[in-house]
């Protein structure tokens, strides 16, 4: 019974370094390897994760439940007592079997681990869009009346397990295509809102993405009669591509893909969002390398490198409240005060980032308790 507080110490060192704040709303996730058909995630890999996220964030989103990954990530919250809420996912394809079958992990999760760290179920991610770019429904009337029947049977499922609170049923889609049906049809809207995707230069890409986001989909969820809570739920900014071309042209446009970009969105988009009430979730945590077949720079939107150290970029010191009410990590040195880090401090940000190394041994800590 001692491991677990020697793992807590050694995180409550990795909090006061100065680097990493909790100051980021919400932040996009998905497990490393939690893909089919291999499944690579491993409990280990995931609770190092959330032990990492948990100091810059209380509020995490997932896309999908195959590969175990719901269960993956309420073990890690509760082996480790982090200051987490979830919106676990269900990826919808419009394929009933693949729908069923992480509905059935989804549920089990919840069974085994209860509610406590859950606030939402969100079922599809641009299953609207998805439909309209491969041209089967280019208007997005028959994919939302789809998804909006998944998210009614899913309600119907959960209310079903009978837990002892309401875990709200929403959707994900990107923010042009979001509808007044779909609206009316879910407890809460996501909207994916990408400022680079929409050639917006970063200096105007915060301002930019408020002003979408709340005339698009605020101001139009706002007419539906459910009046759903509507978060800008994707936001971010790439560091790298695999595309030479991409880049020049990006360079040229006012878009650099580069930590110094995503460092401007930042320094505009997370402060600000935070003052002025907008519910968020920045995409995202990490960068994932498996989205190298898509090429140029999907694989490169994490805050975090893909092997978890925290890229070129200062975290600003803008706290945020979480909806536990746990106060958060102190942001401060082992003396109480700013480190007053710069990026590009190999110090802070090299090879030897050492709130990841002392993660890694109250992993194992963690691991050897529950053994």
């Amino acid at each position: 019974m001692l491991v677990l507080p020697l793992a807590f110490g050694l995180l409550a060192l990795a909090q006061g370094d100065g680097i990493l704040r909790r100051s980021f709303y919400g932040m996009a996730y998905t497990p490393d390897g939690a893909l089919l058909p291999d499944c690579g995630a491993t409990q280990s890999a995931v609770t190092r994760d959330i032990q990492l996220i948990a100091q810059v964030t209380p509020r995490i989103r997932l896309y999908g439940s195959d590969c175990n990954q719901t269960a993956l990530v309420l073990q890690a919250i509760q082996d480790t007592d982090v200051d987490l809420t979830v919106w676990p996912g269900i990826y919808i394809d419009g394929n009933d079997t693949v729908y069923e079958r992480q509905l059935d992990a989804l549920t089990t999760a919840l069974q085994t681990y209860g509610v406590g760290h859950v606030a939402g179920i969100t079922v599809g991610n641009e299953y609207v869009l998805n439909k309209a770019q491969d041209g089967t429904d280019t208007a997005g009337a028959r994919s939302t009346a789809v998804l909006v029947d998944y998210i009614s049977r899913t309600n119907t499922t959960i209310k079903g397990l009978d837990f002892d609170k309401y875990i709200s049923i929403g959707t994900a889609d990107a923010g042009g295509y979001i509808q007044l049906a779909l609206c009316e049809g879910a407890d809460y809207i996501f909207s994916n809102v990408h400022p680079w995707f929409a050639s917006v230069p970063v200096t105007e890409a915060a301002e930019w993405t408020y002003t979408y986001w709340k005339e698009n989909n605020v101001d139009l969820c706002a007419q539906a009669t459910n009046k759903p809570e509507v978060w800008n739920a994707e936001t971010g900014w790439p560091t790298d591509t695999t595309n030479s071309t991409e880049r020049t042209q990006a360079t040229a446009e006012g878009r650099p893909i580069s930590a110094a970009g995503l460092q401007t969105l930042i320094d505009d988009f997370v402060c600000q969002a935070n003052a002025n009430g907008t519910k968020y979730h920045f995409f995202e945590a990490f960068d994932e390398p498996w989205k190298q077949v898509y090429g140029g720079v999907e694989p490169y939107w994490g805050i975090f490198t893909e092997d978890r150290k925290l890229k070129d970029i200062t975290i600003p010191d803008c706290l945020v409240e979480s909806p536990t009410g746990r106060a958060p990590p102190s942001p401060s040195d082992g003396n109480g005060s700013s480190t007053g880090t710069e990026p590009g401090n190999g110090a802070a940000h090299g090879t030897g980032f050492v709130p990841t190394a002392m993660l890694s041994f109250a992993v194992l800590c963690v691991a050897l308790f529950r053994a």
